[in-house]
């Protein structure tokens, strides 16, 4: 099966530039507009639904409350059947998460982290009723579901004990929802979405879907450093794990790989360019 479909670039020509910021300031000025409640007594707000996967925000978040209030805070919350399936998920959750399909099948890994980084750019994003939304293709939800069935639900039965695990579709509605409520957070402080060009609306949602995804590239290769290793009796890297740890002091929690880097982790799927 041809998974030509999967690949992607960033937006490099002015018409792709445009777009792309075109559709962060509609989704921004949505978001600010969203009716809000009060803390404890938040008002949800159905924002999409795909295979019976509902994807919400409950307004106003926690941040709303703070000392030095963010108050287009929002709750990203996905359920289905009713029940909510990303209780307070957290990025160290979505890690969690993330390395254990790296234990599970390698592949489905690199297919996985692609997945996520289309959503930075709105790869999968469709105009319907007026409104942008994620909307994955036919075949691409075809993968989507693919990688569950065939893959992710039986190994993490099998390696880690969980029938009832979080799927792909959930994973990604979740982060989603968390990278536009960056964006909000960062670029509409006075309810106004503002960025004066691509390279600075990085910030928010890039920079977060990147370093969900940065993350455990570099630590699955830790990983795989030491099974090799231990196999072969060579000294462990401790590095590739400090590495990391330096990554996150130095930029105040976010583990941002640079363009290089990560065509070289997630080939052959990401084209070259840089922004």
């Amino acid at each position: 099966m041809s998974l030509d479909f999967l690949i992607i670039g960033k937006p490099h020509t002015k018409e792709e530039k445009e777009k792309f910021l075109e559709i962060k300031r509609n989704l921004i000025s949505e978001a600010v507009l969203l009716p809000s409640g009060v803390a404890g007594k938040p008002i949800k707000t159905s924002i999409n639904k795909i295979c019976g996967v509902e994807a919400a925000f409950l307004k106003p978040g926690k941040e709303a409350s703070r000392k030095t209030p963010n108050a287009y805070d929002m709750y990203p919350l996905v359920t289905y059947g009713q029940k909510e399936v990303t209780p307070k998920f957290s990025f160290n959750d979505i890690w969690e998460y993330l390395l254990k399909i790296f234990l599970i099948h390698k592949g489905t890994f690199i297919k996985v982290l692609v997945l996520l980084y289309r959503l930075c750019y709105y790869q999968d994003h469709h105009y319907k009723n007026n409104k942008w939304r994620y909307s994955p293709s036919d075949e691409l939800l075809k993968l989507i579901n693919d990688l569950d069935t065939l893959v992710l639900k039986d190994g993490f039965a099998d390696k880690f004990n969980e029938p009832e695990s979080l799927t792909l579709l959930q994973l990604l509605m979740f982060v989603d929802l968390l990278a536009w409520n960056e964006d909000v957070k960062y670029h509409a402080p006075k309810g106004v979405p503002y960025f004066k060009n691509v390279s600075e609306s990085k910030t928010g949602r890039t920079n977060t879907v990147i370093s969900i995804i940065s993350a455990p590239l570099l630590i699955s290769g830790f990983i795989e450093d030491i099974v090799t290793k231990t196999q072969t009796g060579e000294i462990i890297n401790v590095h590739l794990i400090t590495s990391v740890i330096q990554k996150f002091t130095r930029s105040r929690g976010l583990c941002v790989l640079g363009d290089a880097e990560l065509q070289k982790a997630l080939a052959p799927y990401l084209k070259g360019g840089k922004i």
